[in-house]
């Protein structure tokens, strides 16, 4: 297939020094996908439970080759105080192919109702850009006559502050600033991305509550952006929110627990920025499964 317009921002981001931009994806529904995020997030389920999820996103829908993204995750406690987790991302635009793996673990420390989380994640990037597939004016270039294939390690790490009513999440969850096409021309660096993210549970009745959230984020030498979000809940199994990210988009959310440990979400971004002119929507989907590890395991509601 041939790509232009997002590979063209591909080259761009991977061939200039001086080019840096948010390269990693970023999720509407991250309050869902936490682990991904977070490193200190494995585990905190408990040690009864283990914790899959999986969420697909499509950026700027309709548009060509468009970013896509998805995600897979897998958490669960070693013992009251250890968790290990294993996360999967596969983001793609143009005639960029990312895939990430990586190992999380946590350790929480207990205060009472409180616990904090500190986590770390190890991990390899696997990069690939077909220039090759690329319609190009002169086909003589030769910046276009081969792909690149690079592999990268990476590691990061993040704190987790929660209780069953709030929490606090602040992660980076890459600290190594790698190069791709190192030694040529075209050389580029990826750049640090941090992450504060929080939210709280307001009881407003038996079958009612109220879960406000905030995520902020950065990439290093590109202003902040940030999200702020109120779902309502209603029976511990429907949920309706809203989201804006400011200066970006306008989202609206619902999920549903479907059966024990089963939920299904999907969230619908409305974009306000320049962007709408070309693509003025996005679209993600999440699937998350808590499984009890014990028949007599009581599966009690998590708010985030």
């Amino acid at each position: 297939m041939k790509k232009i317009l997002f590979s063209l921002i591909g080259i761009l981001f991977l061939f200039s020094g001086k080019i840096q931009a948010q390269q990693l994806p970023h999720y509407t529904q991250y309050m869902y996908n936490m682990n991904i995020l977070n490193p200190a997030y494995a585990g905190s389920k408990g040690t009864e439970i283990i914790s899959f999820g999986t969420l697909y996103r499509t950026q700027w829908y309709n548009g060509v080759d468009a970013p896509k993204t998805l995600t897979f995750n897998a958490h669960g406690a070693i013992n009251e105080n250890n968790g290990v987790g294993l996360s999967f991302i596969n983001d793609s635009y143009g005639s960029i192919d990312q895939n990430a793996i990586t190992l999380d673990y946590s350790h929480t420390l207990n205060f009472g109702e409180a616990n904090l989380a500190l986590g770390i994640k190890a991990g390899v990037n696997l990069f690939k850009n077909g220039l090759t597939d690329l319609y190009v004016i002169h086909p003589g270039d030769p910046l276009f006559q081969n792909d690149i294939n690079d592999t990268q390690f990476n590691v990061g790490a993040g704190a987790f502050f929660y209780t069953d009513k709030y929490y606090v999440s602040f992660s980076v969850p890459n600290f190594l600033k790698n190069k791709y096409n190192g030694g040529t021309p075209y050389e580029g660096t990826s750049v640090m991305h941090w992450f504060l993210a929080g939210g709280y549970v307001f009881n407003i009745g038996d079958n009612f509550k109220l879960k406000p959230h905030f995520m902020v984020y950065k990439a290093e030498n590109v202003s902040p952006s940030a999200d702020i979000n109120l779902n309502a809940l209603f029976m511990n199994r429907f949920e309706i929110g809203f989201s804006h990210r400011l200066k970006d988009a306008l989202s609206a959310m619902i999920n549903f627990r479907l059966f024990k440990g089963l939920t299904v979400g999907y969230a619908y971004d409305r974009h306000i920025s320049d962007i709408r002119h070309y693509s003025p929507n996005s679209h993600e989907v999440f699937l998350n499964y808590d499984w009890a590890l014990g028949k007599k395991v009581m599966l009690s509601p998590r708010y985030f």
